[in-house]
């Protein structure tokens, strides 16, 4: 076009002269990527990468395939520079049982985050590690043992009691209160070595995911909207986040589908 309009010719002898057919000069795209990038939104709330989208979107039902979907995913500036793994000194494995059912083992710990204002707050995590369902997320100023302890029965009366409970050596964890408690309830502690978050890998790979999308990508000016947040986000996550170790599967689903399995 700007031949054209420079040098006053006509399109069939710019063409010629740029060595072109003449078709290219009038193609206009008929794509029509809305609906992609309108579902590709819907499902990028948390800050989910790429296959971890198009995953979601084929449990959705959307049958794009994956070179659609990267090309609008692409287009949108959606992509996750991906971070660079270091190189670490061997270590000593000390591989995870995976449960074969519900409630044998459930892991807990906390991470913290701080209010707009600068306070401080913690979120005490617990999840199954059998089809790494998150079954409980709270949220307070200051977590005691109390707390810890009120938590747990609140969550084993609606899931059921666990054989064993993973933690670290916090002093919420070895206090005697807490101890005393998992006694009574026929709990059997499972402390992780000083040093070595490695040996509660469940646990730490659900903080990563938990500061990921929340922690890290919202400014909470009070309590109530991270709790409104969380809850949110725990809900995603058990019900529509596909899980790579459960092969590709939800948490609830794998959950299901591996009962089903068991008992037909």
């Amino acid at each position: 076009m700007e031949i054209v309009q420079e040098f006053q010719v006509s399109i069939t002898r710019a063409c010629r002269l740029m060595e072109l057919h003449r078709s290219y000069f009038y193609y206009r795209e008929k794509r029509n990527d809305e609906e992609v990038e309108q579902a590709i939104r819907s499902t990028a709330d948390f800050g989910n990468g790429f296959w971890k989208i198009y995953h979601t979107l084929r449990k959705q039902g959307y049958m794009w395939n994956h070179k659609k979907v990267y090309r609008v995913y692409k287009n949108m500036h959606y992509e996750k520079r991906c971070n660079l793994r270091k190189r670490l000194p061997a270590r000593t494995k000390n591989p995870l049982e995976q449960p074969e059912e519900p409630n044998t083992t459930w892991s807990i710990d906390f991470v913290s985050d701080a209010l707009e204002c600068g306070r401080k707050f913690r979120i005490l995590n617990v999840i199954d590690d059998y089809g790494r369902v998150a079954i409980a997320q709270e949220i307070s100023m200051s977590m005691t043992s109390e707390r810890v302890v009120k938590l747990l029965e609140k969550t084993i009366w609606i899931n059921g009691k666990p054989k064993n409970i993973r933690c670290d050596n916090g002093t919420e964890f070895t206090s005697h209160k807490f101890m005393d408690w998992c006694k009574a309830n026929e709990i059997t502690l499972l402390y992780t070595q000083p040093g070595c978050p490695t040996q509660n890998s469940y646990i730490e790979r659900f903080n990563g995911s938990y500061r990921r999308a929340v922690l890290d990508a919202y400014i909470f000016q009070t309590l109530g909207e991270a709790r409104e947040i969380t809850d949110h986000w725990m809900t995603f996550y058990n019900k529509q986040r596909p899980h790579e170790s459960l092969n590709n599967q939800t948490p609830f689903d794998f959950r299901e589908n591996k009962w089903y399995v068991n008992n037909n």
